[in-house]
């Protein structure tokens, strides 16, 4: 996407800036997720490695916008001018075509469901969140057309409200039978994944309030990036937390059946059993 408005330093290096720190937030994160997989159980490790894939690709992702955002402004006098180059959201829409169906993956598997119950939760969620980006992507290219803007923007809501169903539905119901603390974490991390997604219809319906000031424009990079950093790196954290608590969990559980197990043994000698 195009814009035909000069920038400020102050807003061109703001954005610039973010962008820095988004991808080394993002890269390291992978890292992290990487190394501290090895510290769940193998049940849950898969949604930890998941997150990892995540940032890393959200981290690629992020150095190509920072490419563009370079290419697309030179500074001229006390101004960051329009060079001609293309600034594109196709980089964001990239990036979320790949890292939302993986996430919701990872929030489906990190509570061990199960191979059929988890297979179909995570196919639909799959599946609603391509539409959601595909539905928003066709919107996002109505540039100058406000009516199918709007159009396509509200179909997206759909599978967007549907992916909000299942998390406070299908998965409340599944929580019943996990610990409080388990329950508290993936509350949470609900409510997170709500807040950050959030922004983004509200950046979408910037244009359709006719709202095109540097300012703006700048301020809504700072938006997409600060919501792409909580609803990957903060969701990411939550299911690592879970992957842990859960594992702990399945320890002890595993130490009582055995020490249950052992105490039986001791309380009937041999043979004793048979009487």
């Amino acid at each position: 996407m195009n814009t035909l408005t000069a920038l400020s330093p102050s807003q061109y290096e703001l954005v610039l800036n973010v962008l820095n720190l988004s991808i080394a937030v993002l890269g390291g994160s992978s890292l992290l997720f990487m190394l501290l997989r090895r510290n769940v159980a193998q049940n849950y490790s898969i949604s930890v490695a998941m997150m990892a894939a995540v940032t890393g690709m959200a981290a690629y992702h992020y150095f190509r916008i920072y490419q563009s955002w370079i290419a697309a402004f030179a500074q001229q006098g006390s101004q960051y001018v329009p060079t001609g180059a293309v600034f594109s959201y196709t980089y964001r829409y990239a990036d979320w075509m790949g890292t939302v169906p993986l996430l919701l993956a990872a929030v489906m598997l990190v509570l061990d469901l199960g191979r059929k119950k988890s297979a179909s939760l995570v196919t639909r969620m799959v599946v609603a969140a391509l539409l959601m980006i595909v539905l928003g992507f066709v919107g996002e290219q109505q540039t100058g057309n406000l009516l199918g803007r709007a159009v396509w923007g509200a179909l997206s809501m759909v599978p967007f409200f549907y992916i909000l169903y299942v998390l406070w539905t299908e998965m409340g119901q599944v929580l019943l039978f996990e610990s409080d603390r388990v329950r508290e974490l993936f509350s949470t991390l609900r409510l997170v994944l709500l807040f950050s997604w959030s922004f983004y219809p509200l950046v979408y319906c910037i244009p359709l309030l006719g709202l095109k000031s540097a300012g703006i424009f700048s301020a809504l990079q700072v938006a997409n990036s600060a919501a792409d950093l909580l609803a990957k790196v903060g969701v990411g954290l939550f299911i690592l937390a879970i992957a842990r608590e859960k594992t702990e969990e399945d320890l002890a559980a595993n130490q009582a059946t055995g020490q249950t197990a052992g105490q039986m043994a001791n309380a009937f000698p041999a043979g004793a059993a048979a009487d």
